[in-house]
């Protein structure tokens, strides 16, 4: 009996075309409505895209995600995130100092010199905020693992 020849086109057309919707909204730009410069940024793309001449399939899908995501976004708490706003711009600050330092001690065991030199430029407060939240990041990810690492326990091959 002779084995039936793989049609590899008739699979390909199959295969997802750029990044899934789910990767855009919650990977590529999942802090957008919380973090000013990735905002900038997410707004900027689409209208490179929207400018675009002669756009390839995968960028064409692209753009009709990000106009979805863009007509959730509320145009007053964009413009309260991209107001120049030192109260806002400290928040976002101590927030993404927060996130790089629990980040660096997750995979290093300790801050980079170029981290701990920005914390110690805050004042006292916010450096304690910054440490604080830092700490809550580590904490909440090895909970997470813990978890993870107890329901799979009884997935068989975990």
């Amino acid at each position: 009996m002779k084995k039936k020849k793989l049609d590899i086109d008739s699979i390909l057309q199959y295969a997802p075309v750029g990044p899934s919707r789910w990767e855009l909204d919650n990977i590529v730009w999942n802090d957008r409505t919380t973090n000013p410069k990735t905002l900038v940024e997410f707004l900027q793309r689409i209208k490179v895209l929207q400018t675009a001449k002669d756009l390839l399939p995968e960028h064409q899908r692209e753009l009709e995600i990000l106009e979805e995501l863009a007509e959730d976004l509320d145009i007053h708490a964009c413009r309260a995130l991209l107001a120049d706003d030192d109260d806002n711009a400290q928040q976002n600050f101590i927030e993404s100092i927060a996130r790089q330092g629990a980040l660096e001690t997750l995979c290093n065991n300790q801050l980079s010199i170029e981290t701990m030199e920005k914390m110690c430029k805050l004042s006292p407060n916010d450096f304690i905020l910054a440490a604080k939240r830092s700490q809550d990041i580590i904490n909440s990810v090895r909970e997470l693992v813990i978890q993870g690492e107890t329901l799979s326990e009884d997935v068989a091959g975990a």
